[in-house]
């Protein structure tokens, strides 16, 4: 259950990261000028981008999660997910048998502790407090994929919200006008790969939070990221979280349990929760 609980941490201060305020005052991001030839081949290289990002309608995968704080854990694991629906996470570290899950979906979710009988079942307003991060956003972080906060996966119809530059070891991707309080942006290399993806908070000295990606290989929902690590900062306290995923499947039929348990399992409170979330 630490696991998750730590995974869950890292998920809630990475969208923390994110806050944007209710007035939603913008700020615009204005990129060096460049020269007609130069731009009509950034724009080319977008649109190439762009076209790597492929569809899907249900991922599953096998593979390993790893948590590092005060102190090291790894387990290995089994991922679902239902685009734009549901992402399921089963913690097992021993002979496929399930002691954990987290399961979250657009408006809930639910941690389950199964070797303490205990679960946490609140809205996911409790962590995103009000940031318009959607069910499809988290997925795409999870996946090593581009996105336009509040417009979802950048796609053809979406890229001309966002920027692209070129650095001395690959591109940068912006959006064109940054939610107030943060900063994000996201870099891919000269073959089209996602490489990280950085939110910056704008007001005192808070640490970015970061995803970086490698094993970038491509599949029926396109190039997708084999291999993710987040870093982020709780307190006085740095964690990370890595995921590596084998055996993907796409579009096999199947649901997502998100119910909450039965008799015999003890319901923690949302005060609770907080304490969880703050803790390693």
């Amino acid at each position: 259950m630490k696991k998750l609980t730590i995974a869950l941490s890292l998920l809630a201060v990475t969208l923390a990261g994110c806050r944007t305020t209710k007035d939603n005052t913008i700020t615009t991001t204005s990129g060096p000028y460049v020269t007609p030839g130069i731009q009509q081949a950034l724009d080319q290289r977008l649109s190439a981008f762009v076209a790597t990002q492929g569809s899907w309608t249900t991922m599953q995968a096998g593979g390993n999660i790893k948590v590092s704080g005060s102190q090291t854990l790894s387990s290995g694991m089994q991922m679902r997910m239902i685009r734009d629906k549901a992402i399921y996470i089963s913690v097992r570290p021993m002979l496929g048998i399930e002691v954990g899950k987290l399961v979250v979906t657009n408006d809930s979710i639910l941690v389950v502790d199964k070797y303490h009988k205990r679960y946490i079942a609140e809205p996911l307003s409790l962590i995103t407090n009000g940031i318009p991060v959607s069910i499809g956003t988290l997925q795409d972080i999870f996946l090593g994929r581009a996105f336009v906060l509040g417009a979802g996966t950048l796609n053809s119809s979406t890229q001309s919200l966002v920027q692209l530059t070129a650095q001395t070891d690959g591109y940068r991707i912006q959006p064109r006008q940054q939610p107030q309080g943060f900063n994000y942006e996201f870099t891919i290399n000269d073959k089209n790969q996602m490489q990280s993806v950085t939110v910056t908070p704008t007001r005192g000295s808070a640490t970015p939070y970061t995803a970086r990606y490698s094993h970038v290989f491509t599949t029926l929902a396109g190039l997708i990221a084999h291999h993710a690590d987040v870093k982020a900062q709780v307190g006085s306290n740095s964690l990370g979280l890595s995921l590596d995923l084998k055996d993907i499947t796409w579009g096999a039929p199947f649901s997502i349990d998100d119910s909450k348990p039965g008799a015999g399992y003890k319901r923690l409170s949302a005060h609770q929760i907080t304490s969880i979330l703050g803790s390693n």
